[in-house]
């Protein structure tokens, strides 16, 4: 595998979107400026950027791997990049429930509603929102969890 990791560049932005369509994720916010990607010969095979909320909380997120690459290892390396370019801590991220055991191998802990800064509350509180429509029209039942990252 000859993948690099690299910030993002406008030429990207087409397919940031496509890797996010593809994953599921919810579209909203994404600005290729904040991405890493990770490119195999000219293709872009994953993404993850870090968000910055109004009162600048920092926020993993679209974190995302081209379904046909998945289990190669691609998620670990450009989480592993995006957290490293990442200085200002706390970080947070939101992710269903069942990648709660995933994301604890990146040293995220699971944090309550109370110990969230406003401007994520707000976020947090729009996408629980949106999970609980999307559960009634699907079936499909997951709980949304928030996690911290507090360690440099």
């Amino acid at each position: 595998m000859t993948v690099t990791i690299r910030p993002a560049t406008a030429a990207d932005s087409d397919a940031i979107t496509s890797l996010i369509d593809e994953a599921g994720i919810n579209p909203r916010d994404l600005d290729w400026r904040r991405f890493l990607v990770a490119d195999d010969d000219r293709e872009v095979v994953a993404c993850a950027q870090v968000r910055v909320h109004r009162q600048g909380t920092r926020e993993l997120a679209s974190v995302a791997v081209r379904e046909a690459r998945r289990g190669e290892g691609l998620g670990r390396l450009i989480s592993e990049a995006a957290i490293a370019r990442e200085p200002t801590r706390p970080l947070f991220l939101y992710a269903e429930g069942t990648n709660e055991p995933y994301w604890s191998k990146f040293a995220f802990m699971e944090v309550d509603d109370d110990g969230l800064p406003p401007d994520m509350g707000r976020s947090v509180k729009a996408t629980r929102r949106l999970m609980r429509a999307y559960s009634l029209a699907t079936g499909h039942h997951d709980r949304i969890v928030v996690m911290r990252r507090d360690d440099p």
